[in-house]
């Protein structure tokens, strides 16, 4: 019965310890244990086991430094969705179900200051705060960064005198980091550097906190210190084995290559996995050697490379081994290295865009430019979406693109003269050649298709007949060549035992091997053969059946210039891919000297071109940029001697001339809009005084406007005959102008006896020197307002020409290479092109702001023979911001931005005003319209 009474009195006292809103010692007591040895207990073994999955699932990309955390958006790590729900779940059932608010009973008189701050604090159970932290790390591991923050920011907000604040303001740091939110990452890491004071629990959480801020920043010098102190006092196992790699990675940016060592031998001792031990040992064994003994370097990583369980890993040693090569200035064998890297590498895309990028750049300096641009093509392939860097490579790219293609444009027609020069015979067992190549390398092919293994064979098949040996070692004793031999065996046949008969036994090695193919490529460089420094890259073989597309020798011969026309315009293709190349080193690369060498080889190769005056003029700016005095002098006397009249003499007598010329342009502009303001003000006679000074300045961008407006003017003061004179001026001298149209139709009205009446505002448009002089029945591009695009008009500014893709982007580039140097020799005016969707973009700029950027826009506009190419279509040309530049991703977005440049740079104009259509591109290209002008020019001066 006693046994009985107290178990009674037990459970009423349970019964009353159960309600949160009684606060006892009781109630407090028994929250507190079922809080944390029940609720908050499962919920952090939901964590961790979630946490462990994250961990395992991270596929690193050894190339760069490696994130330290495996929730950073950058690990690309799973997120156990599942498990830290269920944790999330726990946390704020805790909350719910513990969690005691309300004040104890009373406030004893004379209570001591401790007992005061218990009575005044807002939450009773002790494990509240941990179950805030529970949540927000749950929500950061599921990438929910906004939720995360908010339960941190309760931590804060709810116990703001405890210590477990510290802790709170790390991760509300690491949270903002992964936003990107860096300002507020800054002021959270101040924030708990000016509170803390000594606090050694939350030591390591803050170095490594601190080590990825500046990680993450880009500021490795900073971060070496954080680095070391977070690797030294964790005691996880997976945190010591990766922040140990992480700091030998940032140590190696700082140089500090003994430290590096250290670190990385620190992971190896701790037996890590695989992939992190073998990684290890690749740099500790080019740390070992370094600069100073690559061969050491190198016999260490050849051990590796010829282990078979480090197949997998051979791609990383490779690349390792190129980099010894590289340092004793073996570029040869450096390159074979790389392309043995890629053709082991091929599954991992950051590392064999990596390569693509470290072959790339060998090209690059070499002056391979074909092979350097279809190898950043390679590169822009492989890498991943948000790669460090990725952007600038892009834009190199496009800066290359246009002098590839004139590079290869100069190839092509040297090769077919040679070929067309050839005797009839031997054009005949030439071509009959080339044809049984032609069919063997389409066998072969498909041979390399049906095994699903084209890239490697385009990479490494008949290597023996190229000089890439060491010193001339017979093959076994060469490791390079037995190692691309070994790796051509296990592409072909698979991980094959040493046994007779090793061909008829079935292996399901080449089954794995064949699955594991995941048909990653390059676009191109490898061809066949990869090409050495200054050697052209083969073409690639496309893709399809056996004989599909197959030439035949009638196909082969016809492109050839056997005529007397073909060859004259195979010359002029040359001619002008030459000027074209020479102004892209010039502008886009600032290589002066290369450009020099590429303008006097035109100069050599065709004295009499009818390019000489601008290839003169660029030797003379090259010199005159590398300060080669003597060179400078030799061709500003041949300018000034042979062009004694031409604007480039005027420069090199005046080198302030094209800055006045400016000035001059700009006052006229000036001078123009006032003289439109006053027609429209009608103010006749302002009008035609002012259009006057501008017709008697010869200022040829607004020459056909003035005229229209002058003309316009006259008709409201009785002129007949003036208005009748300017009309047929503009029809006769500038036939290729929106304001020809007009002055066709007046004149045309005129001769049916039409008498002018008076003008009102309605006609404005057709006379406006900046707005489009089409009729009012063309349809009006929608007005859409964007919050895509911002308004700069003080910004740099650059100019797009969208064409049609199938047109001649080769002669494009050399009339608007040919418009710049004409207009704008002072000027730093690069070119590139690029895709946008299935669009062919060609960039020109940058441009100081809106207005210059303008001007070059409306004098562009104003010749259209700058497009006089074949299949040209109808160009657009658009002005956009740098800003705006980022915002055009698809063609989607340059339709938008048309919209958008026509409301906020031509407001009220027409859509025409932006397109160049078909019938105002003259027959003649711009170098030939002007060099038609200069012999007019001369003979009237006869």
């Amino acid at each position: 019965m006693k046994n009985f009474h107290l178990f009674y009195i037990l459970g009423f006292f349970l019964f009353l310890g159960c309600s949160t809103q009684k606060n006892t010692w009781l109630s407090r007591g028994y929250h507190n244990l079922t809080a944390r040895y029940n609720v908050l207990f499962n919920g952090q073994q939901s964590f961790d086991q979630g946490q462990e999955d994250m961990r395992e699932s991270l596929e690193d990309d050894f190339t760069k430094v490696l994130p330290m955390f495996a929730y950073a958006k950058s690990a690309h790590g799973q997120v156990p969705g599942s498990k830290m729900n269920r944790a999330v779940r726990k946390g704020h059932k805790l909350i719910d179900k513990h969690s005691i608010t309300v004040k104890p009973d009373r406030l004893p008189r004379g209570a001591s200051q401790e007992y005061r701050e218990f009575y005044n604090q807002r939450e009773f159970n002790r494990w509240v705060d941990e179950s805030w932290m529970l949540i927000g790390k749950a929500h950061i591991y599921s990438h929910n960064w906004h939720e995360g923050l908010s339960a941190f920011d309760m931590v804060l907000q709810t116990f703001p005198d405890k210590k477990v604040r510290f802790k709170a303001i790390l991760w509300m740091a690491r949270a903002y980091i992964e936003t990107g939110n860096m300002e507020s990452a800054r002021l959270s890491l101040e924030r708990y550097s000016s509170e803390v004071k000594d606090e050694e629990k939350y030591y390591v959480e803050a170095m490594s906190t601190y080590a990825w801020y500046w990680i993450v920043k880009g500021d490795f010098e900073k971060a070496l210190e954080y680095c070391r102190m977070a690797a030294k006092s964790t005691t996880d196992r997976w945190q010591k084995i990766r922040w140990n790699f992480v700091l030998g990675q940032v140590a190696e940016k700082n140089k500090e290559y003994t430290l590096a060592r250290e670190a990385y031998e620190t992971v190896e001792k701790m037996n890590p996995d695989y992939e992190f031990a073998i990684h290890a040992r690749v740099k500790v064994a080019l740390l070992e050697g370094g600069p100073d003994n690559p061969e050491q370097s190198r016999k260490a990583l050849e051990k590796y490379a010829g282990e078979y369980k480090n197949l997998d890993y051979r791609g990383q040693i490779y690349y390792a081994i190129a980099q010894t090569w590289f340092w004793e200035g073996d570029t040869l064998n450096a390159l074979t290295n790389l392309q043995l890297a890629a053709g082991y590498g091929g599954g991992n895309k950051s590392l064999s865009g990596s390569i693509y990028k470290r072959m790339a750049d060998v090209y690059f300096q070499s002056g391979d430019y074909v092979a350097a641009n279809a190898y950043y093509d390679s590169t822009l392939t492989a890498l991943p979406e948000g790669y460090p860097g990725l952007y600038e490579i892009s834009k190199r790219k496009d800066k290359l693109e246009p002098l590839a293609i004139n590079l290869n444009a100069i190839q092509y027609e040297d090769s077919v003269q040679r070929i067309a020069a050839m005797p009839q015979a031997e054009r005949d067992e030439f071509l009959d050649n080339l044809l049984v190549q032609l069919e063997q390398e389409e066998e072969q092919k498909q041979f390399q298709d049906q095994t699903d293994d084209a890239f490697f064979y385009r990479n490494f098949a008949n290597r023996g007949n190229r000089n890439t040996d060491e010193s001339g070692k017979w093959y076994f004793y060469n490791q390079t060549m037995v190692s691309l031999g070994e790796m051509e065996f296990e592409k072909r046949w698979g991980r094959r035992e040493l046994e007779d008969n090793w061909r008829r036994t079935n292996k399901e090695a080449q089954v794995a091997m064949d699955q594991g193919n995941d048909g990653m490529m390059p676009s191109d460089p490898f061809g066949q053969n990869p090409p050495g420094p200054g050697q052209e890259p083969q073409e690639k073989i496309q893709q399809g059946q056996a004989g599909d597309d197959m030439p035949d020798k009638e196909s082969l011969e016809a492109g050839l210039p056997l005529t007397s026309p073909e060859l004259q315009a195979s010359h002029l293709k040359i001619q002008s891919s030459l000027f074209s190349a020479g102004h892209v080193l010039a502008h886009n690369f600032d290589k002066q000297e290369e450009a020099i060498e590429m303008f006097e080889r035109l100069l050599s190769e065709y004295p009499q071109t009818k390019f000489r005056e601008q290839t003169l003029m660029g030797i003379y700016m090259a010199c005159r940029e590398i300060s080669d005095n003597r060179c400078t002098q030799h061709y500003g006397q041949v300018i000034t001697d042979d062009y004694p009249d031409s604007r480039f003499a005027a420069f090199i007598q005046d080198p302030q001339y094209f800055e006045k010329q400016e000035v001059r342009e700009e006052k006229l502009n000036d001078l123009y809009e006032d003289a439109f303001n006053d027609f429209q003000k009608g103010s006749w006679s302002k009008v035609i005084n002012k259009t006057e000074q501008i017709i008697g300045e010869a200022y040829d961008s607004l020459m056909p406007q003035s005229f229209l407006l002058s003309a316009a003017a006259y008709s409201q003061t009785d002129a007949d005959s003036r208005f009748k004179n300017q009309l047929t001026v503009i029809v006769n001298d500038y036939p290729n102008s929106s304001q020809a149209t007009v002055a066709q139709n007046w004149l045309n009205l005129l001769e049916q006896g039409r008498k002018p009446q008076k003008i009102t505002m309605a006609l404005s448009d057709e006379v406006s020197g900046r707005l489009d002089a089409g009729s009012s029945s063309e349809i009006e591009q929608e007005s859409v307002a964007s919050d895509k695009f911002v308004y700069e008009p003080d910004s740099l500014h650059y100019l797009y020409v969208v064409m049609n893709p199938k047109a001649d982007i080769n002669q494009l580039l050399f009339n608007l290479a040919n418009f710049n140097f004409d207009r704008f020799v002072t000027g730093e005016l690069e070119l590139s092109t690029f895709n946008i969707g299935n669009l062919k973009v060609l960039e020109t700029g940058p441009f100081r702001n809106r207005t210059t950027g303008l001007d070059y826009f409306f004098a562009l506009i104003d010749n259209p023979s700058v497009f006089k190419v074949d299949e040209s279509g109808e160009p657009q040309v658009l002005l956009i911001s740098r800003g705006n530049k980022k915002q055009i991703k698809s063609a989607e977005d340059v339709e938008g931005y048309r919209t958008f440049f026509l409301e906020n740079y031509l407001p009220g104009s027409a859509l025409s005003a932006i397109i160049i259509n078909e019938s105002e591109i003259p027959d003649v290209s711009y170098v030939e319209q002007k060099m038609e002008q200069e012999t007019e020019e001369d003979n009237v001066e006869e």
